[in-house]
């Protein structure tokens, strides 16, 4: 101890070194905040005072081949919420929750998710979309009671059409919590939309542009009070498409229109493989995906059918496919077009015997009438004669039982191709009742609506099979020079031009004088043929393909319909080629009655509404 009270020398030495170390060390400490981290504090000390409201950038329009906006976008009013800060409690937040699940008609719980999850993050959060007018001012006025809620106006998806070509464009909707992990660092909001399903998810990132906000200043209880800074927003890239607004209506509506409203319809340029239409239903609203109303939300979703049955549902061609067994038969030389085969109704081989479709028999017919009339008789004969491995061979350069590639539907079927080398690969045998049934488009056989209306464009242009392409050009908002696909063809079928004379004059025949007469068109070149393929489920699919052209001119359309448990094609199928084929010309369908009392239509645009669909005949 010290001697009267004195602190020793030393100690006190000690004690200075402490101050100025601890001295040292709060310098040290506020040059680094000063200094080194100024800029994060001064951003810190920005977010106290401010927040970032995110504005939606306008997502890219697509159009169709003649400039008719399918998919684009519509001023919105949207309910966002700023937390005031990050000790918020919970109790503040349930009230606000439970008041606007009654002005939402949502779920507390999952409000009160929301509004928990915008003050982890610090961030704004948007509450809801597309208001109504109504509601709009409801909600105005809980902001003088809940700090943070607030309305902005910005862009949202809008289908015009409606339910129109709506597997082929596709629909928005919200991420998953595993998905914006992902495309959080690619800008991507917790409530950001993305392309879920067709054209708006493949070109997502053509889409979606960059988006923009306000900073705005905010007081103490979280109100907005002005804007400090504005972000412009970048809108996304523009899309133009080789469809055909007009046919893709037909199609769609004609469709829905049949008996069973279910089927698929598809539509190609000959010439060079543009897609027309790709119809397939039953289909859906995508409008009705970003609905504020929650049931309606749910409903759709649980109602959704996103398969696609022009690419993806495999069936049996039925007598579609004896063309190609024609085709087959004629350009390997195994008979000629003036070969009679006589149709007793049936065809019997190794103690079976296998019917015609009329049982009362065909009697003598020859080429032109055996296509035209669809008898079975006659195409077991030729497809004995022409042998099951030429069929296939037809079959396969056709691009049957072969993926398209179209590029980017990964839910294409290849279907199924069915023939000697293919049972062989299996390790089966082939036999002469395979051969019948192959003759018929029936047995193992199955080809998608894509795949036949591809078909029937190579037999319009005889043998180009070209790939088809939906895309006629992408014009790019950062200024790149425009994408443009060009056409592709994927094979060419190779056969004797006679052959080729034979098979197209047998298919006008069809229309002219067959079973395919309800595509009949005056003034236009069309042939097709009518297919009734046996469903072992229920009521047999109906079937027609069809190709038609000007006077003169090369057929400038491809059509294949499929109606499930449809019946006859020539009665179900046919009438919605014929539309199709109408819609693409721009003619009106003399055969269709105008409605008495014609009513204004809330579909805008300059596509004009369909007439009433013909009835159906047998």
């Amino acid at each position: 101890m010290s001697r009267g009270g004195e602190v020793p020398l030393e100690r006190l030495e000690i004690l200075w070194y402490c101050i100025a170390a601890a001295g040292l060390v709060l310098g040290l400490r506020l040059a680094q905040m000063q200094l080194v981290q100024s800029a994060e504090w001064r951003l810190a000390a920005e977010r106290n005072r401010s927040q970032m409201i995110h504005q939606n950038a306008p997502r890219g329009r697509i159009y169709d081949r003649n400039g008719v906006a399918l998919a684009t976008n519509a001023p919105a009013f949207s309910l966002i919420y700023l937390p005031p800060g990050k000790d918020q409690r919970h109790q503040d937040l349930k009230p606000l929750a439970q008041e606007l699940a009654r002005q939402l008609g949502r779920d507390p719980d999952d409000l009160l998710e929301a509004l928990e999850q915008a003050v982890r993050e610090e961030s704004a959060i948007r509450l809801a979309e597309n208001l109504p007018t109504q509601t709009m001012f409801r909600l105005s006025e809980l902001k003088t009671i809940y700090p943070g809620v607030d309305l902005i106006v910005e862009a949202r998806r809008y289908y015009p059409f409606g339910r129109f070509a709506s597997h082929l464009l596709g629909y928005m909707g919200k991420m998953s919590s595993h998905e914006w992990r992902e495309r959080k660092p690619k800008g991507y909001r917790v409530d950001s939309r993305t392309g879920r399903l067709g054209l708006e998810k493949i070109f997502e990132d053509e889409l979606r542009g960059r988006d923009g906000g306000l900073r705005m200043e905010v007081d103490a209880q979280g109100r907005l009070k002005r804007v400090i800074d504005k972000i412009p927003f970048e809108a996304g890239s523009n899309i133009h498409l080789t469809i055909d607004a007009a046919v893709q209506r037909a199609a769609d509506e004609s469709l829905r229109g049949t008996s069973t409203g279910r089927g698929a319809a598809v539509a190609i340029d000959p010439r060079n493989g543009d897609l027309l239409a790709m119809s397939s239903q039953p289909d859906f609203d995508p409008n009705a995906f970003l609905s504020t109303d929650p049931a309606e939300v749910k409903s759709t979703v649980l109602e959704l059918t996103e398969f696609n049955n022009a690419i993806s549902g495999a069936y049996p061609p039925g007598s579609t496919f004896k063309p190609i067994v024609g085709l087959a038969a004629l350009s390997e030389g195994r008979m000629k077009p003036e070969d009679t085969v006589y149709c007793p109704g049936y065809y019997t081989i190794g103690g079976r015997t296998f019917l015609c479709w009329d049982h009362k028999g065909h009697k003598n017919v020859s080429w032109l009438m055996g296509l035209a009339l669809s008898c079975d008789v006659y195409f077991y004969t030729i497809g004995l004669r022409a042998g099951g491995a030429a069929v296939e061979r037809y079959a396969s350069a056709f691009g049957l039982g072969q993926k398209t590639n179209i590029p980017s539907f990964k839910a294409e079927k290849s279907g199924h191709l069915f023939g000697p080398e293919t049972r062989k690969k299996a390790g089966k045998g082939w036999y002469d009742g395979d051969t019948l049934n192959l003759a018929i488009g029936q047995g193992e056989l199955t080809v998608t609506p894509l795949q036949m209306a591809i078909a029937t464009a190579a037999l319009a242009n005889r043998g180009t099979v070209w790939r088809p392409r939906y895309t006629q050009k992408i014009v790019y908002a950062d200024g790149r020079p425009d994408y443009v696909q060009n056409p592709e063809r994927m094979s060419v079928v190779q056969a004797k031009e006679s052959a080729w004379d034979q098979v197209q004059r047998g298919l006008e025949v069809v229309i002219t004088s067959g079973t395919g007469g309800g595509a009949r068109i005056p003034g236009l070149i069309v042939a097709g043929k009518t297919g009734t393929a046996q469903n072992p489920h229920g009521e047999d699919h109906a079937w027609f393909i069809a190709y038609a052209a000007k006077p003169g001119e090369p057929a400038s359309i491809a059509v294949a319909v499929l109606v499930e448990n449809g019946g006859h094609g020539g009665s179900t199928a046919a009438p919605v080629a014929r539309r199709m084929i109408l819609a693409h010309f721009g003619m009106a369908d003399p055969s269709a009655p105008r409605p008495l009392n014609p009513s204004k239509t809330a579909v805008p645009g300059p596509i004009p509404m369909p007439l009433p669909i013909p009835g159906r005949t047998r």
